[in-house]
């Protein structure tokens, strides 16, 4: 029986660790959105309107994904990375500004809002975040 248990407990922990590996591709695609974005903004509304679509979708998957990772970290390994629940909370903050700016059509906002505010937030994930999911995940 406590074979068993291992191996479980092996199997979350690579589920664990495949999911941060998962939320760094994620990661990495909507990085690369984000440099793809100054291409759109002078281009055809529709096309815009697209990507910005898309662009919202993969940030609210990557949310789901590290808040789902942050806690499997707190309740598996009983680690809490406070950086992580206040990146989450700016995150949406400049998601809900990007949906709001958008509406109104202003692509001042807009391209401020993604150029600067949410290319920050997600380095921030991709230099230290994920890394610290990783490590703690690993250990």
């Amino acid at each position: 029986m406590s074979g068993m248990t291992t191996q479980s407990v092996s199997m979350t922990d690579n589920v664990l660790l495949e999911s941060a590996v998962l939320s760094q591709d994620l990661l990495n695609n909507i990085l690369l959105q984000i440099v793809e974005f100054d291409q759109f903004v002078t281009s055809v509304e529709f096309h815009r309107n697209q990507h910005l679509a898309q662009l919202t979708k993969d940030i609210s998957q990557f949310v789901e994904l590290t808040t789902l990772l942050a806690k499997m970290l707190n309740v598996k390994k009983n680690i809490q990375v406070p950086q992580i629940k206040n990146s989450h909370i700016h995150l949406l903050f400049v998601l809900k500004g990007i949906i709001q700016s958008q509406q109104k059509q202003d692509l001042v906002v807009l391209e401020d809002l993604i150029k600067y505010e949410l290319k920050d937030n997600l380095t921030q994930w991709k230099i230290d975040l994920i890394p610290t999911i990783k490590r703690h995940l690993q250990t």
